[in-house]
């Protein structure tokens, strides 16, 4: 029996917890649940421990984002000995299969460090799912077997969102947990990339599905909102050790082209140089110090 730990990040999704948390009793593989909620203060703390006790819960005292709060739970699963960790968000719940599919899978494609389900949509009507593809025709090959009626067991791509990752502990171990540069956004894109350089796979089982009841808030609707995403996508870019990056040549790079335009009749685009100059320096150091060590094989952040 494959020891496979469910990690869950919960920041008050009342709306989902039933769903989500009675799903995971109903697995055909038994799993061991750490749910790490980010100082929700909302009663989600009560509402697990009264409805279901079974679960590990860890508290913390402040909003920690989405990876580092994994970071909590991975670490705990693996110094309890997982063979596996499925991270999952708390608007998504699984199939009786879902997790015993993914390792049987697994096991048939041990080449592959993670694995993810098709995301369903709570309707069961449509697909919550972003893939890419990158640099292989697995994409075409997917539409062309789907079409065909001949899916294969497992497609390998490039990015798929973390709402539900089947990781190995042998990925934990080699590239580590999510880079705490990351709040929120983006720190799947890394890890993503450190997995391609460290020679980790990344498949679709196109088979095996979850829901992902994914909603989109109001505050995706504001400029703030906008302005976040667009800096965590600067990040992402910054942090990528598949591409060489200096920070010190990529800083006087930011001055010259702010110099260039200081007379340009375009404020609004003098103005978003200087705010990404302000932006990159806020992240200088710490850009410098994650290159450094996401490049290098282990337990990084964990």
């Amino acid at each position: 029996m494959r020891k496979v730990f469910v990690i869950i990040v919960t920041y008050r999704g009342h709306q989902w917890y039933e769903r989500c948390f009675t799903s995971l009793r109903n697995s055909e593989l038994p799993v061991q649940t750490i749910v790490i909620d980010n100082a929700s203060n909302d009663g989600t703390v009560e509402y697990i421990r009264e409805h279901f006790p079974e679960i590990h819960l860890i508290e913390s005292k402040e909003n920690l984002g989405f990876g580092r709060a994994n970071n909590i739970g991975m670490r705990y699963a693996l110094d309890l000995g997982c063979d596996y960790v499925f991270l999952l968000n708390q608007d998504a719940w699984i199939e009786p299969d879902s997790i015993s599919g993914l390792v049987k899978i697994h096991e048939l494609y041990p080449e592959y460090g993670v694995l993810s389900p098709m995301h369903v949509t709570a309707d069961k009507k449509g697909l919550y799912i972003e893939i890419e593809d990158g640099k292989t025709d697995h994409a075409n090959s997917l539409l062309s077997d789907c079409y065909f009626q001949s899916l294969k067991d497992v497609y390998t791509f490039n990015y798929i969102n973390a709402a539900a990752w089947l990781m190995t502990r042998q990925t934990l171990e080699t590239v580590g947990g999510f880079d705490p540069i990351f709040f929120l956004y983006g720190e799947d894109d890394n890890y993503l990339q450190r997995m391609e350089y460290h020679g980790v796979k990344l498949g679709l089982v196109p088979r095996i599905q979850i829901i992902h009841d994914h909603q989109e808030s109001e505050n995706s609707k504001t400029k703030k909102y906008r302005s976040y995403r667009a800096e965590q996508c600067k990040l992402v870019e910054y942090t990528n050790i598949l591409k060489p990056f200096s920070a010190n040549k990529y800083s006087i790079y930011l001055y010259r082209k702010w110099i260039l335009k200081f007379f340009s009749v375009d404020k609004k685009e003098r103005r978003q140089i200087y705010n990404e100059i302000v932006f990159f320096n806020k992240f200088k150091q710490q850009v410098h110090i994650s290159r450094k060590v996401n490049k290098q094989k282990g337990l990084s952040w964990l």
